[in-house]
């Protein structure tokens, strides 16, 4: 074989190596799961190289926590996670403990607003509306909120049948806030385990009531005559439509009133402490009073640059998605986009060259999360 084939033949080589290399770069894949809440979102709008396994909230923080992807039936690195539960402190300070010095800091980064619905399934009622004092009694079964006929003063017999979340759930979280504001005579506590928030108002979860696990499940449980449950917004269970969900005090949601009942953004002195983007939750006066946010946990620092900039251009995205005034699948999906001041808070504290942004490397140094 002469010198200037050899020559060819290693040349092609090396390049079919490298664009192999290339490849496998691209295509490496960002795992995430989590919240079931904005799952089907999600679906829509990841990019093709993102996975995302809907297992609910609480196992969707501790899998980005432990970087560990067990918990979405996997293996290796968690890169994000959806959640609806905001960070603890409790989490928080673990995390930073036995992480920081190696994986770096975590943001909590709000992705959208959303309401809670209560859709309900009861024959011959097509206009239901509750009051708070009617939801407390409903979730606390007592009187008033037991059967049908006690909530909608006829002689029902049926008994009120609540349909509710068995797994640890953002969604419950959200509802919990609004329970513990609305009832605060009734021992609700704020929590994304069921049991847990109603634990101080009924002991013992009714027999008649029901578990489902995530999103789905509830949705497959409400086909049954005489429920009610609490739910994110859902195709078939579109805040404006009374004969399926519930008003709260004469209030269906609507956008506009979500984004106006929600709290300022951080100021720039806070946007390093992840807890700041979770705002304490206020009930409204005047307005539909079941909502909140659904948030992604992303790492500040990733080994991977493939990875970190994955993660940076779709933050972006959501980030452009959020400030489109025409209609967008944020709103296809029956969420609330976002105010333009957290946009703008956004793009400062983790799409820009601050000390906060997701990848600084001054910050970063020789952190990274694998």
């Amino acid at each position: 074989m002469n010198a200037n084939l050899k020559a060819k033949l290693l040349s092609a080589v090396v390049v079919s190596a490298l664009s192999a290399m290339a490849g496998s770069a691209a295509a490496q894949t960002v795992v995430g799961g989590g919240a079931t809440l904005p799952q089907e979102l999600y679906a829509d709008i990841l990019p093709a190289n993102f996975t995302y396994t809907g297992t609910g909230s609480g196992t969707g923080k501790t899998a980005f926590l432990n970087n560990n992807a067990a918990g979405f039936g996997g293996s290796g690195s968690v890169h994000f996670a959806g959640s609806d539960s905001a960070l603890t402190s409790t989490e928080l300070s673990s995390y930073l403990s036995a992480h920081l010095t190696a994986w770096g800091r975590i943001a909590q980064i709000p992705v959208v607003a959303t309401s809670v619905v209560l859709p309900y399934k009861r024959s011959g009622i097509s206009n239901l509306d509750l009051s708070d004092a009617k939801v407390c009694a409903i979730y606390s079964n007592t009187t008033g909120g037991q059967t049908w006929g006690q909530v909608r003063g006829t002689s029902d017999t049926t008994p009120v049948a609540v349909v509710y979340r068995s797994d640890n759930s953002g969604t419950t979280e959200l509802f919990s806030r609004y329970l513990v504001a609305a009832c605060p005579t009734s021992g609700f506590t704020v929590s994304n385990n069921f049991a847990t928030v109603v634990a101080g108002a009924v002991g013992s979860i009714p027999s008649h009531w029901v578990a489902a696990s995530g999103s789905s499940g509830v949705k497959a449980a409400m086909a049954t005559d005489g429920r009610t449950a609490y739910l994110s917004p859902d195709s078939d269970y579109l805040g404006t439509n009374n004969a399926v969900v519930a008003k709260i005090n004469g209030y269906l949601p609507d956008a506009a009133s979500i984004q106006a009942a929600l709290p300022a953004a951080p100021a720039a002195a806070q946007y390093g402490n992840p807890l700041a983007w979770a705002p304490a939750y206020s009930k409204p006066a005047s307005s539909y009073p079941i909502f909140g946010l659904t948030y992604l946990l992303v790492a500040q620092c990733y080994q991977s640059s493939a990875i970190k900039d994955d993660i940076v251009d779709f933050l972006n995205d959501l980030n452009d998605l959020n400030r489109e005034v025409a209609a967008n699948a944020i709103d296809q999906h029956n969420f609330v986009k976002l105010p333009l001041a957290w946009n703008d808070a956004i793009e400062a504290a983790f799409l820009s060259s601050s000390s906060t942004s997701i990848g600084n490397s001054s910050t970063c140094g020789t952190a990274g999360r694998p």
